[in-house]
């Protein structure tokens, strides 16, 4: 009985462990789903064979003779396919939930795809380009430049080989065409400065095209001849044309992808680090404190972010926008108020704190309305967390306790969650560190002598209560990070808070 009683409970027990790791699972969205992503890719398959049966000849195009080299071709395609998808699990293994980057990846491979196919459709039939010429002018820069310039290093590398491995199917199986995609590829991704301007973009597709240059030229060594030599100079010209072309129609189809799949990119966020943008110019005229704290706020997080390896461009142009909700009412923010009268005087502090975290909301709007970026407005929102603002709770436990004449144990009934920010908190590593510049560069203006080490302290006291009441939770910025960004912080403070000597007064003449 015993026995039968203990199995009993043990299968209880792994019974409520199973519903225990059900529960704590994520729920995935159906349009997350694998099999979507799965479906995307094998279409994108189908369309590429269909691309590689349009080369063959139209007619007797069931004979075996053409069968054959057909589906090898289709099963070399499909382990492009699986190789890239091989790289992105391994590289980037979040992506295996996100289709939207899997139907991005997708659609790059196949405009560049398509359009190569297009290129030696006219180099073929119409006799535009000799086939050896045609061969070099392939669009191989395109897809690593859409890759990364939207995705990043790795996406770059995946379409890069993917495209560099269908183009050399393409070809007949040119291993010169592989490796001028792969080093366009090796060029393109491992640029050694960001990709934020246009001309930046002509630039590396350039260099590319000049690397691939020196794969038409060893393989024009090996077989050194007067007509090998005019070719091999033809192919070199098409590679550097290839390159321009790629970059044309990457920087001409890049805004509609990032509308289309809601990503923004260094280029956008450039445009509108602008300081004459007329939200800048509004919250300079009317709300000049705001101004000056988000020009500091932006210089000592581009500083932050810069030291851990963060898009030093998005902390800079979030941080210009991430308090222009205070234009509704700036007279209430205390940057703006100087000599006036303190309005929060005569308002109760719960009333204090809703002008206050309203502030988060109409930038929010004021955002949407000017049409900026995703990560401006992701600023916006988070830039405050759930923090508490300490001074209006403070003064609500004060006037209870005034009013009721009851000791400061009894006084707690006053909610801490009423004098909060409504969140969310910060969820990126940038939005992470506009948090806590926010709260550093308002508190350093309240520092009497601000001394290296009065500025670490003060520094090391904010971020530590900003992680212990759970701020920095979504964040993913490890201690390693925070402990430079500290550091960051603390030079950059200090060197705009620096003294100056005093001028000696100038002695009356006698």
């Amino acid at each position: 009985m015993e026995k039968m009683v203990s199995r009993e409970r043990s299968r209880k027990a792994r019974q409520r462990q199973k519903q225990a790791v059900r529960n704590n699972t994520p729920s995935v969205h159906w349009r997350e789903h694998a099999v979507i992503g799965l479906s995307v890719v094998l279409a994108a398959w189908g369309a590429i064979a269909l691309f590689m049966r349009r080369l063959l000849p139209l007619d007797n195009i069931m004979q075996a003779e053409h069968l054959l080299p057909a589906a090898g071709d289709a099963v070399f395609a499909l382990t492009a396919i699986f190789i890239t998808a091989l790289y992105l699990y391994t590289s980037e293994p979040t992506w295996r939930r996100r289709n939207s980057r899997i139907i991005l990846l997708t659609l790059i491979v196949l405009l560049s795809t398509g359009l190569g196919r297009f290129m030696l459709s006219l180099a073929g039939p119409l006799g535009l380009l000799p086939s050896p010429t045609a061969n070099f002018i392939l669009p191989c820069t395109l897809a690593p430049l859409l890759g990364t310039i939207l995705l990043g290093s790795n996406a770059g590398i995946a379409t890069g080989l993917a495209t560099s491995l269908l183009f050399a199917i393409y070809t007949g199986y040119s291993l010169p065409v592989l490796f001028t995609g792969l080093i366009a590829t090796a060029v393109i991704c491992h640029a050694p400065a960001p990709i934020r301007t246009r001309s930046r973009v002509i630039r590396i597709a350039v260099t590319a095209g000049l690397a691939q240059v020196l794969v038409v030229g060893a393989s024009a060594a090996l077989a050194w001849e007067e007509t090998q030599a005019l070719s091999a100079l033809h192919q070199a010209i098409a590679c550097l044309g290839g390159g321009v072309l790629s970059a044309v129609i990457a920087l001409l189809i890049l805004p509609l992808l990032e509308h289309v799949f809601g990503i923004t990119t260094d280029i956008s966020l450039l445009e509108f680090s602008d300081l004459g943008h007329p939200l800048l110019q509004q919250l300079a005229l009317e709300a000049p404190g705001t101004y000056h704290h988000s020009l500091v706020v932006a210089n000592i997080a581009q500083a932050a972010a810069e030291a851990i390896g963060a898009n030093s461009l998005e902390a800079r142009v979030s941080a210009y926008f991430h308090d222009i909700g205070k234009l509704t009412k700036p007279n209430f923010f205390a940057e703006n108020i100087h000599l006036q009268e303190n309005p929060h005087d005569n308002l109760s502090p719960s009333m204090s704190t809703l002008i206050i975290t309203a502030h988060v909301k109409e930038g929010l709007s004021l955002a949407m309305l000017h049409k900026l970026p995703e990560p401006v407005k992701r600023a916006i929102q988070e830039h405050h967390g759930t923090s508490m603002l300490q001074c209006f709770h403070h003064k609500a436990v004060s006037q209870l306790e005034l009013e009721m004449g009851i000791d400061g144990g009894q006084a707690t009934r006053v909610d801490d969650h009423n004098f909060r920010y409504a969140g969310p908190r910060p969820s990126t590593r940038v939005s992470g560190i506009i948090c806590l510049a926010d709260a550093v560069e308002a508190a350093s203006r309240s520092i009497e002598k601000p001394t290296p080490a009065h500025i670490e302290n003060m520094v090391n006291d904010i971020v530590r209560k900003r992680l212990e009441d759970g701020q920095l939770d979504d964040c993913e910025l490890s201690l390693l990070e925070l402990s430079k960004i500290r550091k960051a912080f603390v030079f950059t403070l200090t060197t705009m808070l620096h003294g100056r000597i005093a001028y000696p007064k100038d002695e009356a003449a006698d």
